[in-house]
């Protein structure tokens, strides 16, 4: 009974906070952003690095 009610309150915890695939999804774009903002104007860069941030904000886990 007392594993049981762990188990469930670990999944709990873990919904509740997020395990980050968003922040994964979005790391390529935020990379490809800064490397494009050093050999470009900035806009080129930083709309790159808006798609990451949007597909952080996208994904909920």
């Amino acid at each position: 009974m007392k594993l049981k009610l762990f188990v469930i309150t670990v999944l709990v915890g873990l919904g509740l906070s997020g395990c980050g695939v968003g922040s994964l999804v979005a790391a390529p774009f935020k990379v490809a952003g800064a490397v494009v903002n050093v050999v470009t104007p900035d806009a080129v860069g930083d709309s790159i690095s808006a798609v990451g941030d949007a597909a952080d904000d996208v994904i909920p886990f």
